[in-house]
This record gives C-alpha cells, structure tokens and sequence, in this order.
C-alpha cells in the first residue's frame, strides 16, 4: 500500500528497526526488542544438580560474581516461550498469539518448521519497549528472514479486530485474519499509531522513571500495561487463556495485586476504577467475597489496599461512599475473630485466630476450610490496623480506637501462638505454617502441601508486617535452604510458581535482604516471563522440552505480569507500613547510576508525592530528593555500592539531624525541608 505522497506507511529499516508513517507523513521510528531462547548449551546433569540440591546453587552463582542484571540472569536457564496476546484497552476482546505466531482459528504459523527449529532460529520481542506489541523473527539458514507484528485494532463497527503484518524477505503481507479489511496496511498502521498513544497517555498518568537500568525500565512499564490490558475493561480477568474463565474472573489476588501497583505508580484514577468494580461485582451482603474459594489472608489484604489507596490519593469522597461495603468486609473479620476466641474446643496454641481456607486449591476439602494458616490471621491483623488508621483520617476516631485495640490483642494472640508453635531443629528453629502444623518440612517440594506451604503460605505470613523480623529471616532462611527457591523464584514440585511472589519481595526489602531482592526481580523478569514477549503466566516449567525452551505450565496471569513493576517501585522508594520512616534507593544497584543516573519523579507516599534524583561517576553518589512541605518521616538514604565497595558520607544538606551507619551504608535524615541533598564516596 503506497499513500498520497507515495511512500510506504510501514518500512523497515536496513537495522532492523519499523517505521510507522502516520496519513501526513509523519514519522514513528520503532526499534524492536528481541530475545532468544537460550536453547543449547546445558549439560545433561544440569537439570538434575539443581533440582535435586537443597540450596539455590544457581544464585549462589550469580551473587558471587556482583550485582544481578538482566543480561547476566537471562543466560542462568533456558528460557521460557509461551503465548502472549494483543487487545486494545477499549474493547474486551484479547487475541493470543502462539510462540509460532500462530492464532488458533484464525492464522497459521509464521514459518513451516519443527518446535526444535523454532527454538534455535527464532527471537521473540516487543515492536519497541515501551510498546508491548508482539514481534516474531525467524531466521533459518540459506532462507531470507521471516517477520510478523500483531496488533489488535476496532472497525468500523466498533468490534475488535486482528491485524498482522507479516514480512517474508522482500515480500509484505497485511492480514486482517478476523474478518475482512479493504485497506489493511493502512488500518494496521493506524492501529500501532493508535497503541502507541494510548500506551503513553497511561504511562503519562503515572511516576515519571527515567535514566537506571533503562531496559529494566521499560520493560516494567510494558509489563504493566500487558497486566492492566488483561481485565476487561474495570472487571477482574485473572489471566489470558487459561484462566480466562468465569469461576476465576473473581479472584481476589487480581485487584489486590493489580490494584496495589496502580496505586504505587500513581494510576489513581484507575485503580478506583478496578478497586470499585470488585467491591461492587464481589462482595456480599456479609462480608464474603462472590467466589469458590476465598482465603482468608485476601479479606485483609483487599483491607489493606482500599486504606493504602486513601492514604496515597486522599480521596476522601470515594473512601466515605465505599465505607459501608468495606465495614462489611472488616465486620466479618472481627466476627470470626470474636468466634475463634469463644472456641474453647480450638485445638493447642490456635485460640483466638481464625481457622480457614488459605488458598482456593483447596476449596474441596472440608478440613481445610477449619484449618489453621498463620497467613490469614497476619493479613486480617494488617487489614484490620490499615483500615483503623484509615477511620481516624476519616474522623470516626471511636470506631478506629476499638478496631485499633482489637488488631493489637489479636497481634498479641498471633505472636504468641507463633512463638509457642516453633520447633527447635539441628538446623535452627522452625517457623511452621500454622500452629497445627508442626513437623518441619525437610524439602520444600517433597510433596504437594509443602509446595503450598513455600509458595503461598509462608509468603504471606511474612509478608503482612507483623511478624518480628528474626521470624520473618527464619521462614526466609529455610525456604532458602531446603529447596524453596530457583534464582530466587517459587519452586512448586518440578516448576516455578510466581505468582504470590510479591510477598516474598516485601519480606526481603523489610529485613534487608537486599541482594536475594534484586536477583527476584531480574529473574522473574527473565525467567519467568515470556522470553521477548513478557507475558507472565502463572507456573512455567523448569526442565525444558524436547525442542529446548520452558514453556508455561499453567497460563498469563495478572499477578505474575505486575512483580517487576511492583518490585521496581519499591525498590525507589519505600514506607515502613507503622513507623513514619521512609526508605530511599532501599534496593537501587550503583549500576543503575553509572550511565547518566537515575531521575522518578511523582513517587507516591503517605505525604505527598517525592521526587528523587540518583547520580554516580564511579567514586561518589549524589542522592536528590524532593519532599512534600512538612514530611513528618524519618528518611533512611541507602548509599548504592557495588558490592563490598566501602562508602563515606560526605555531605548533607537540607535535614536537621543525620545518623550514618557505615556498616549498612545508610544515613538516616530527620527534620527534613522540602530539598535534600546527600553525597557520599563510594569505593
């Protein structure tokens, strides 16, 4: 298709970038992004060492050599190939396209090959990093390259629709697979012109991140538009695919999950939209949640969220009208709270917490749902103390006293219980998953149940923040050495299961476990997601296939695809959740500096949005922020280092009081103004 001025709309460049001419002529230059599958070069008793060693050999590996990146994790496995898909956020319907750029129905493969060609001369990416439209490249020896873009467009009456360009050397075909089209390059131009707007305009809404680790960055951006592009409009979808189906759409972890990002990115606006859409579609008339199997642990999360949301937007008009839905939500909590302590038949050590289920899986088992997880007693004291500190915001101090009262004697209970449940072992103590529960696990994959208890159980025990750390580090520390982990991720049996990953990260950002951090976050970003493609599912396989790659074990889910954006953003800046201490660059690598530094701007805080700046050439570090008038918080500055880099403060200005703890390579500010500055030597 040649326009009015006789050009092509759609061109490739000789370096292999696309440009996109909109109907004046005007340029988009887009230089796609592409990964290989890494399918070659793994000894055959690779797969057995690290499966069959307790400890996670291979980030020991990792950390050896200094601070993780994506280009160091990526070569650690094979990588995953799964499917991904394209919509446009206006519409509800998703296409998914299969690793051989195939759509069932619809389109055929890209090229004529085996799975285990497909591994070795394909690479899978983004049209541009910032634009998550899925690109395809294959090229096998003695044949020109083969190429296909997808991008999901709506016609002129208004439906979804499919457009793929596909290359094959010289030769370019525009397809409209769903249906016909009369001009189809011009339709596919205007479509990726269309997402491309769309795209900026969300990411414009949000904090401002430039500069760090940019390819990092971006690639959490795109990760978080593909995670909010999964629900169908407002409401809840879990995933693409597999989990595209109605019994899951309610799902608490979507909006919890999806919801908490939002917020800390500063997507207010949507994330009342898709908080409000749950509360009115899944909350019943007592409190429960419209869904098969909630756990109880979800109840105060979602608590949590609607507060933290308040606490960030201010929104007092929407927290005033979703009030009454929310006191059913808190009001059921207290109710089996009151229930539990009256249990005079509660089995030893379980008086005074709530007896539930802990995960949907396990919604067929009547013991289950009469069970004992210290996961949802911790979560339903985090909600409880969240939402009473939200009433006091709110001006009902009377009710936010009793409910403030209530949540510290049942930390009381729970910390006892705790305490009492633990179990002395060769290998230190055992923190178990419940006080019923007691023997400790040997392996954290021996069977099914201890792989719930590693992937879920425990993250969420440690991840509600009332647990004191030394508890916290054992839980973590066993896990860590008795086969919990792969790089840092969630092994379940023979694969890795992520997606209740984020409570991990927030127990290792709380308790300083600062290395095992970064190394999750680039290795979920490599490892568990899509190779190019960055769709996340919910389980991927460890051991590749025949052809060489992992592939998805269960399908892209929300929670998966929002880790690293969630994981970045704490990693800039970060509250402690009941003191007013504010942590900055808690997780930030020196690397990130090194190559013109680091600005976000608009970070959101319980104060009023921060600014922070982050700057290195090579011997000292210049941290700048900019802080809301009156900030009350104490601010903890981690110096970033290379590793066993000894570091020296030397200068502040713009705080009252400062306290330099050369060990943890941190100082902490008080009486802060509007304008800090603080330099420090660095090796």
């Amino acid at each position: 298709m040649v326009d009015e001025t006789g050009h092509e709309r759609c061109v490739n460049n000789e370096d292999g970038g696309v440009v996109i001419r909109d109907r004046d002529g005007a340029e988009l230059g887009l230089r796609p992004w592409l990964e290989h599958a890494n399918a070659e070069g793994f000894p055959g008793d690779f797969f057995g060492e690290i499966l069959g060693s307790r400890a996670d050999v291979l980030a020991e590996r990792v950390l050896e050599d200094g601070e993780p990146s994506h280009a160091r994790i990526s070569g650690m496995l094979p990588r995953a190939i799964g499917e991904t898909f394209v919509g446009d956020s206006r519409r509800d319907e998703r296409f998914i396209i299969q690793p051989d750029g195939s759509v069932e129905g619809l389109l055929g493969p890209l090229a004529d090959i085996t799975a285990r060609e497909l591994a070795l001369h394909a690479r899978w990416g983004l049209v541009h990093r910032r634009l998550p439209l899925p690109i395809l490249r294959i090229g096998l020896p003695d044949r020109q390259m083969v190429e296909q873009i997808a991008v999901a467009d709506i016609d002129a009456a208004g439906e979804a629709r499919l457009l793929v360009r596909r290359r094959d050397g010289d030769r370019v075909d525009y397809l409209a697979p769903a249906g016909g089209c009369d001009e189809a390059e011009d339709a596919f131009c205007d479509a990726v012109l269309t997402q491309w707007r769309l795209v900026s305009e969300f990411h414009e809404r949000g904090m401002r991140l430039t500069g760090g680790d940019e390819l990092l960055g971006d690639l959490a951006a795109s990760s978080l538009w593909l995670a909010d592009l999964t629900l169908r409009g407002c409401h809840p979808r879990y995933g693409i695919g597999t989990y595209d189906r109605f019994k899951d759409h309610g799902f608490p972890p979507t909006v919890i999950h999806l919801g908490s990002c939002l917020v800390e990115w500063g997507h207010f606006e949507r994330a009342r939209d898709v908080i409000d859409c749950y509360l009115n579609a899944y909350v019943a008339d007592d409190g429960s949640f419209v869904y098969y199997g909630p756990a109880v642990s979800e109840y105060g999360q979602l608590l949590s969220l609607c507060a933290r949301y308040l606490e960030l937007s201010g929104d007092l008009r929407w927290w005033r009208g979703r009030e009454s839905v929310l006191r059913r939500i808190w009001t059921r909590l207290r109710v089996l709270r009151r229930e539990s302590l009256a249990d005079d038949s509660a089995p030893e050590h379980a008086r005074g917490l709530i007896p539930g289920l802990p995960e949907a899986d396990y919604h067929g088992s009547e013991e289950q749902w009469r069970e004992y997880y210290y996961s949802g007693d911790a979560w339903a004291v985090r909600g409880l103390t969240d939402v009473a500190r939200a009433l006091q915001v709110t001006g009902r101090s009377e009710e936010a006293a009793a409910l403030e009262e209530g949540a510290t004697q049942y930390r009381a209970d729970l910390l006892a219980s705790v305490h009492a449940a633990g179990v002395a072992t060769d290998e230190g103590l055992y923190v178990p998953p419940g006080p019923t529960q007691r023997v400790p696990i040997e392996r954290m994959t021996q069977d099914r149940h201890s792989s719930y208890c590693n992937y879920r159980y425990f993250a969420e025990m440690i991840s509600a923040g009332v647990l004191p750390q030394r508890v916290v580090r054992r839980v973590l520390d066993w896990r860590a050495t008795h086969g919990g982990e792969l790089l840092a991720m969630t092994r379940f049996e023979g694969h890795l299961d992520d997606w209740p990953v984020l409570n991990y990260a927030r127990a290792l950002l709380e308790t300083g476990e600062i290395e095992r951090y970064q190394l999750l976050l680039y290795a979920h970003l490599a490892h568990h997601q899509a190779a190019g493609w960055l769709a996340a599912p919910e389980q991927v396989d460890i051991v590749p296939g025949e052809s060489g790659v992992r592939r998805y074990h269960a399908g892209q889910v929300v929670p998966c695809q929002v880790t690293v954006p969630l994981m970045l953003r704490w990693a800039l800046l970060y509250e402690l959740r009941d003191e007013d201490v504010l942590l900055v660059a808690p997780a930030v690598e020196h690397r990130w500096l090194c190559g013109g530094g680091l600005s976000a701007r608009g970070l959101p805080t319980r104060w009023g949005p921060v600014d922070l700046e982050l700057d290195s050439d090579g011997r000292t570090v210049t941290a700048s922020l900019g802080l809301p008038v009156g900030t009350p918080a104490v601010v903890r500055l981690r110096i970033p280092r290379s590793p066993d880099a000894p570091v020296v403060l030397a200068s502040v200005t713009g705080a009252a009081e400062q306290e330099w703890d050369e060990s943890a390579g941190a100082v902490t500010l008080s009486q802060c103004g509007t304008k800090v500055t603080v330099r420090a030597s660095v090796g």
